[in-house]
C-alpha cells in the first residue's frame, strides 16, 4: 500500500466543511478536468506525485480525474457523499 501514489498517507480535511471546503473540492474537479482536456494548460496537480495528504481539493481533482466533465449536481452528490462518509469513519 505505501508504493500506490494514489493512496494518501493523512486525511487532514476540515470535519463538517463549510461552503469554503465544497469551494475547494469543486476547484480540484476543475483542475482534474483541465489536466485531462487536450489543450496545453494545467493545473497545480499536473506536475509531481499526488500530494501525501488527502485534503478536500485534492479529493476533488482525484475524483475529477476519475469522472472527468460532469454536472453540477453530480460534483454536489458526490461532495455531500464524502461528507457523510467522513462523518461516519470519525465516529466509528
Amino acid at each position: 500500500m505505501g508504493d500506490d501514489p494514489t493512496i494518501p498517507l493523512g486525511d487532514v480535511r476540515q470535519s463538517d466543511p463549510g461552503s469554503d471546503r465544497q469551494g475547494a473540492f469543486k476547484r480540484g474537479w476543475t483542475a482534474a478536468v483541465k489536466d485531462l482536456s487536450d489543450d496545453a494548460a494545467s493545473s497545480k496537480y499536473s506536475e509531481g506525485p499526488p500530494p501525501e495528504t488527502l485534503t478536500w481539493d485534492n479529493l476533488g481533482y482525484r475524483l475529477g480525474s476519475v469522472f472527468g466533465e460532469t454536472d453540477d449536481d453530480l460534483r454536489q452528490e458526490l461532495f455531500d457523499w464524502c461528507k457523510r462518509k467522513q462523518k461516519r469513519e470519525r465516529e466509528s
